[in-house]
Order: C-alpha cells, then sequence, then structure tokens
C-alpha cells in the first residue's frame, strides 16, 4: 500500500514531468473510481484544465489544477499512476485515462480497484484534509507534540501512530520499522514511555521515512512511480515481512508475526519488550 514514501516519490514526478501540462481528454473506465462529483461532472471539470502542481497530504495524492480545483487520488493498496510514454501503454485494471497535450497520457490502474477520487474545489479540499493530523517533517511535529498528544493515553503505540489523526502518512509498513529502531514493542501503552523512548521513537519516525523517500518507496508487488520504476526501500527492511529470521541486531532473537490492532505485525521479542524491561517474554510460537 502507498505509504508517505511512495505517494511523496510519485508527487516528485508529477512535479518533474508533468506539471505546466494540460488535460485535454479525460476517460473514466471505472466509474466506481469517482467519489464525487457525478462522473459526468468530473470529466467536464477535468478537460482543458492546465495542471499547475502536485503536493501530497497524508497519503492522499492532490494534482492541483488551473482555476483552483484538486484533483485527490487515494491510491490505496495497489494504485499505479503512469505516464505514456515512456511507459508502454497499460492493458489491464485501468480507471482513468488523461490525456495530456503533446500527446502523453497518464494512466491509473489499479489491479485490486479500491483506488478512490474526488475533484475538490478549494473549500472541498480544506474539509477533506481538515481531521488529518500533522506531517511528520512539519515543524508543528516534535517529540514534545508527540508525547503531548498520547503519552497520557493507555493506547497500545502501534495503532495510535497508524492514526492519521496523530500523525499524517504513517502506515503498516514503516510504523513496524519505526518500533524496531525505537526498541518498542508494537503493544506497548503509550502511557508507559519513558522520555528516552519518546525521543527514540520521534527520531526513529523521520529517519525511516526518509530513508523511505531516499530509496523511492517500497515495491513488493504493486507499487510504481510514475515511470513504473519499483522503488528500492524493500532492500532495506530489517522486520517487515522478515518473519522466522534472525534479528539484524544480533541479539539472538527471531522475528515473530502477530496481529496487532487487527493489522499483520513483525518485531523483535528479544530487542523489543512488551514491558520495556528487557526482562523475560514468553513467545507464540505458532505466530513463527
Amino acid at each position: 500500500m502507498p505509504e508517505l514514501p511512495e505517494v511523496e516519490t510519485i508527487r516528485g514526478d508529477l512535479v518533474d514531468l508533468v506539471v505546466g501540462s494540460r488535460i485535454e481528454e479525460v476517460e473514466v473506465l471505472a466509474p466506481a473510481l469517482v467519489e464525487e462529483p457525478a462522473v459526468e461532472e468530473f470529466v467536464r471539470r477535468l478537460r482543458g484544465v492546465g495542471i499547475s502542481g502536485a503536493r501530497r497530504r497524508a497519503k492522499h495524492l492532490i494534482v492541483e489544477l488551473i482555476g483552483g480545483d484538486s484533483l485527490v487520488l487515494q491510491l490505496k493498496i495497489g494504485g499505479q499512476f503512469l505516464l505514456v510514454p515512456p511507459v508502454p501503454v497499460p492493458e489491464t485494471s485501468l480507471m482513468l485515462v488523461l490525456g495530456l497535450d503533446g500527446g502523453r497520457r497518464l494512466f491509473l490502474r489499479d489491479e485490486t480497484g479500491f483506488t478512490r477520487a474526488r475533484l475538490l474545489d478549494a473549500e472541498g479540499l480544506d474539509a477533506r484534509l481538515a481531521p488529518l493530523g500533522p506531517e511528520p517533517f512539519d515543524d508543528g511535529f516534535t517529540e514534545g507534540y508527540l508525547r503531548g498528544k498520547l503519552g497520557s493515553r493507555r493506547v497500545q503505540i502501534k495503532p495510535a501512530l497508524l492514526d492519521q489523526g496523530v500523525v499524517s502518512g504513517i502506515g503498516n509498513i514503516y510504523v513496524d520499522e519505526i518500533l524496531y529502531d525505537a526498541r518498542l514493542h508494537p503493544r506497548r501503552k503509550a502511557n508507559t514511555l519513558s522520555d528516552g523512548e519518546w525521543g527514540a521513537l520521534y527520531r526513529a519516525i523521520g529517519e525511516n521515512l526518509r530513508a523511505g523517500i531516499e530509496h523511492r518507496g517500497t515495491t513488493f508487488d504493486l507499487y510504481r512511480d510514475v515511470l513504473g520504476r519499483k522503488g528500492h526501500h524493500q532492500d532495506h527492511l530489517r522486520v517487515f515481512l522478515k518473519a522466522g529470521r534472525p534479528c539484524p541486531s544480533g541479539c539472538g532473537g527471531r522475528i515473530v508475526r502477530e496481529k496487532v490492532g487487527g493489522r499483520p505485525t513483525f518485531y523483535c521479542p528479544s530487542c523489543q519488550r512488551e514491558n520495556g524491561s528487557g526482562g523475560e517474554q514468553t513467545l507464540d510460537l505458532g505466530a513463527l
């Protein structure tokens, strides 16, 4: 699923390759894609409009249009936004085709069919984004903010970090890597973290997301950038999808897979103790 680093990579590609183009043709191939407005109005308002910018908010990809509207895409699990040429014309799982001036086209495809699109004016966009928490790279996102937002709550730390109202853009891949770096068990209650652990968590958030952007995202299966290229961050993951493998820290433990907050979760029980004390912990061998 595209998370902050993947959507940020696509945003950067659009800025470099597409901003300044004009949308000449619009073809909606999967009407379920368009959540608002009605498909006919969606097509009418997009056709003939210039693309003035591209930005990201949380996991939302926002294509800014001359005149004030924004095309807002949630790529969900498997959405791809591909520029043709140079990418070969995709033939399956197509949802939307935007014909640009100069003979190029943007193809939105998704094998899962879960990608959704909205065409919003400025007021609608503000309302859509209002519930989101701060971006991890915003000045307002500090160690103090994080501790103040969660430090008094008896909530498990992994689900808390996935709450987009707390911090925007973190998803299931990066949160497991973040918690591994901070040496925090994903079920630790937020109100049990020490000052040092809040600092380690805050640093791990920034470091892991920056690394994901530097490596142009994580590709296990479906994620591609605008030119159809895979990301490389999957080559740098320590725990995610590594169940049964030795912990890379050399602690002697092995990575386990469990469900936390309904999400598949990977961590090292030796490095990431649920009580935070480094004491003995019983493992569920069925999760290996």
